[in-house]
Parts: structure tokens; C-alpha cells; sequence
């Protein structure tokens, strides 16, 4: 799924009953579990150590790595703030089960085919691209898969447009777990710091 639709409304719904456990606590060596109780639905751990956080759970696992205390690298002053953007370029590992941090964008290839044109055509980026174009374009825009995409894109034959070097554009977007993530390690980090006597 699509992590543009994730929003911190729908994840603290989500969490919304979940509880923190301590599991470890020897300074920046820390082993948390965040859950609702009886149950593993939506449940995720962190676990850090000198210079990486780990974050396992259900919406998959991803290690990160950037100072010697993740913690204050994803604590924030803003309440639950997350920059998916740059947080991924510190993921050291992610997981090869599920969806991971990208995953193809129906959307994103849509986009890139009409910002092609656009170039192509050296138009203005909101100019109205002519309708014998847009009709050479159909089946590009008509996909609503990724397999259909490719393969228009493979099988695309015109006169008018080509597409040389259409694979550099980027033709995916953030998933919805790996966002998800993000938002639990920020808040994790906020119930982690609102607990009054740590063990």
C-alpha cells in the first residue's frame, strides 16, 4: 500500500491502546516493546545499541544507523514528527519479506509519462499536452498495475513521442509499512521519554 495515504491520525488510531514494556534498559542499550495487551496485532519492538536502532514488528523490520544514541536522532521537539525521506537514507537493512521502504507507484508512473511528455514536447510544466498525444499516450496511462505499466511501457510504439530513457525517472513511493515505522519509532520514542521511573 501506498505510504502517501498513511497519516498520524490513522497511526495513533492504531496505537491507540497499545502499551510500553521496558524489556532492557542499560543506557543507550534498550530493548522496548510497544502492544496492546493480549495480543500481537500491530505490536513492534526497538531495540538499540551503540549507533543503530532495529525496529521488528508487523509492518516488517528495518535497522538504522547514524549516531550513538538513535534515540536523539528520532526524538523530536514537534510532538510526532517524522522525515521518512531523509530517515531512509539510514536504513542499514530492511525487510525482505513484504513491502520494505519503496515499492512501485501507479501514480509515480502516470506522473512520469506526462512530465516526459511535457519535456518532450518542451512544454511549460502545466501546459496542456495536445489530445492526438494524449491519445498515443492511453495505453501508458490506462495501466493500473505494475505489470500493465511495464508492460505498455515495453510495447510503447509511436511516431510522434519516444521514451528513451523513461527508467531514470523514479516510479516509486514510500509503502505504507515502512511509514508506518516511522511514525512507531517516533512515538515509541515519545512514551519511552514520558515514563517516570525507568528501571
Amino acid at each position: 500500500m501506498d505510504g502517501y495515504r498513511l497519516t498520524e491520525e490513522i497511526f495513533l488510531k492504531d496505537v491507540k491502546d497499545h502499551k510500553i514494556s521496558i524489556i532492557k534498559e542499560d543506557g543507550i542499550y534498550r530493548h522496548i516493546r510497544l502492544a496492546r495487551p493480549e495480543t500481537r496485532t500491530m505490536a513492534f519492538e526497538i531495540v538499540t545499541w551503540p549507533g543503530y536502532l532495529a525496529y521488528t514488528g508487523d509492518m516488517g523490520d528495518f535497522i538504522f544507523s547514524r549516531t550513538d544514541d538513535m534515540f536523539t536522532f528520532f526524538r523530536s521537539k514537534d510532538g510526532l514528527s517524522i522525515d521518512p525521506g531523509y530517515w531512509s537514507e539510514k536504513v542499514k537493512a530492511e525487510s525482505v519479506f513484504g513491502d520494505g521502504i519503496r515499492q512501485f507507484s501507479v501514480d509515480e508512473f502516470q506522473e512520469a509519462v506526462i512530465c516526459a511528455t511535457r519535456e518532450y514536447f518542451d512544454l511549460e510544466e502545466n501546459a496542456t499536452i495536445p489530445d492526438d498525444i494524449l491519445e498515443e499516450l492511453e495505453p501508458l496511462l490506462d495501466a493500473d498495475n505494475k505489470i500493465e505499466c511495464v508492460s505498455a511501457m515495453w510495447r510503447f510504439d509511436s511516431d510522434k513521442i519516444r521514451f528513451d530513457d523513461f527508467w531514470e525517472n523514479t516510479v516509486t513511493r514510500q509503502t505504507w509499512h515502512y511509514i508506518w515505522a516511522c511514525y512507531a519509532i517516533a512515538w515509541a520514542v515519545i512514551q519511552y521519554d514520558n515514563i517516570e521511573d525507568k528501571p
